[in-house]
């Protein structure tokens, strides 16, 4: 402003309010791994467009799946207190998180969502699927995943060949670096914005206002049809 106008201004709201009058808005942007290549993605999203439909009118119900974390920790944000003094706030520091595995139905809308105990890894995902086999009544089933390492384990993956523990479910792989094509992702950002601003005063609050919040509910999202991204919160890595 200064170089190309001569013009300098004492206070900063004046120049937010010129770069709102430009049609510009204070937000975060929204990340993208720098591999992303977006005419494979735009490919591979075509293929399994085409392969979920087919499957689905067969018969199978399919499932958008994926894994979240939360955490639950006190965060001090500023106030309006007396001036002149300091103001004391005892707070628990104490930092818990707790993972999530979640299945969206394509059919009913509705997420069927299982708590994961200690971290995200094989062996729990192996647990969550066959519990989801279990408590799913077709007899072909179908998870669109993304592409985490653990998604692609031998121990997992030998695991849906026929006559082993998950032959009724039939895998499906989102391109790579493309959660926002993953329905599920989105219903993690709606629950997360949801209790963003409500401070609980312990973890079980937290992820359980979080469940829910999500199993009280349906979810109209699909491959077609996803909502426009939400704002990050600190809740999810």
């Amino acid at each position: 402003m200064k170089i190309l106008f001569d013009v300098e201004y004492e206070s900063e709201s004046s120049y937010q309010l010129l770069l709102r009058f430009c049609g510009l808005s204070f937000k975060l942007p929204d990340p993208f791994d720098k591999h992303r290549d977006e005419q494979a993605i735009t490919r591979r999203m075509t293929e399994v467009k085409t392969q979920v439909n087919d499957l689905l009118e067969a018969g199978c119900e399919v499932y958008a799946i994926d894994e979240v974390r939360l955490e639950h920790e006190a965060e001090t944000r500023r106030m309006w207190l007396p001036k002149g003094q300091r103001t004391k706030l005892y707070v628990d520091r104490q930092k818990v998180s707790q993972s999530f595995f979640g299945a969206l139905s394509l059919t009913d809308k509705k997420v069927r969502l299982y708590p994961i105990e200690g971290n995200q890894n094989t062996e729990q995902i192996i647990l969550a699927l066959e519990r989801l086999q279990r408590e799913t009544k077709a007899d072909r089933i179908a998870v669109v995943l993304d592409n985490a390492r653990f998604h692609h384990a031998k121990a997992l993956t030998s695991l849906y060949e026929p006559g082993q523990l998950l032959e009724r479910i039939t895998p499906v792989f989102l391109p790579p670096y493309a959660p926002d094509h993953n329905p599920v992702e989105h219903v993690w950002g709606t629950a997360k914005t949801n209790i963003a601003n409500i401070q609980h005063q312990t973890p079980e609050q937290t992820f359980g206002a979080f469940a829910s919040y999500i199993t009280g509910r349906t979810f109209d999202y699909d491959f077609e049809h996803l909502p426009k991204p939400q704002p990050e919160t600190d809740l999810v890595s």
